[in-house]
């Protein structure tokens, strides 16, 4: 009976997932770093996480949540993941981090024709209405910048459907992903156009909660590290950006 006792207890010392709780996993849609189709959960985010899964033998699965609920529960919950943000100073300290899975140029868009000259952040400081998503990367980055003529809606969706009928007079938007995500919005991507103005640089990232220990959060990030070195990760963004 010792030695019973002796032995499960080596066990449960080798296996601590036995008794761990899985990672509450949450996506938020935004393509095409997520997107969903045919019932499952798709683009550069669940690809790099499977990938990395794969390589550390995890299976843990991902289920999509609207942004807000997801956001707040990786801060005040244990053992949660959120997938994909944007890594801001305003976040630091909010979560544990892994990445960047993605980098690209944000710049501020108007209507397609549109008569806004916007070459610097004061020229769009002047303009009546921003469109912003409630607490997303934009309200809290553009907040930061002392913006005031901020018009927050509770999608981003809802930012280019007002900008599409000229109820906002800009959307801050990325160079790569706009065109997804307007188009996931019911719109046309050429009823909006580019201003000069680019107002940052900003990069997509893997976040945890605070509880997660540091030795999964390095395993995950040299997982990363070698997805990139060895081509898997090129071959995933050349997947999913076709445009």
């Amino acid at each position: 009976m010792r030695f019973l006792t002796m032995a499960v207890t080596v066990f449960l010392l080798w296996c601590p997932a036995v008794f761990a709780k899985d990672i509450d996993m949450h996506a938020i849609v935004y393509p095409p770093l997520v997107y969903e189709a045919d019932g499952k959960i798709l683009g550069v985010a669940p690809d790099v996480v499977r990938a990395i899964q794969k390589k550390l033998g995890e299976t843990n699965p991902m289920n999509v949540m609207p942004w807000l609920r997801a956001y707040e529960m990786t801060q005040e919950k244990e053992r949660q993941a959120l997938f994909a943000i944007v890594r801001i100073p305003e976040r630091e300290n909010l979560f544990k981090w892994i990445g960047p899975i993605f980098t690209e140029g944000d710049y501020f868009f108007q209507r397609n024709g549109g008569d806004l000259k916007i070459k610097n952040l004061d020229d769009a400081r002047k303009v009546e209405r921003i469109g912003v998503r409630r607490d997303g990367y934009t309200h809290q980055a553009l907040k930061a910048k002392k913006f005031f003529n901020l018009d927050v809606g509770p999608s981003y969706n809802s930012s280019y459907k007002k900008l599409a009928e000229g109820r906002v007079d800009l959307v801050l938007m990325g160079e790569r992903t706009y065109y997804y995500m307007v188009k996931k919005a019911g719109l046309n991507p050429d009823d909006f156009e580019r201003t000069d103005c680019k107002f940052a640089e900003s990069s997509a990232w893997l976040a945890f909660s605070k509880d997660i220990p540091d030795e999964t959060i390095d395993r995950w990030q040299e997982a990363l590290d070698k997805l990139k070195a060895n081509g898997t990760y090129d071959a995933i963004m050349k997947r999913n950006f076709r445009h």
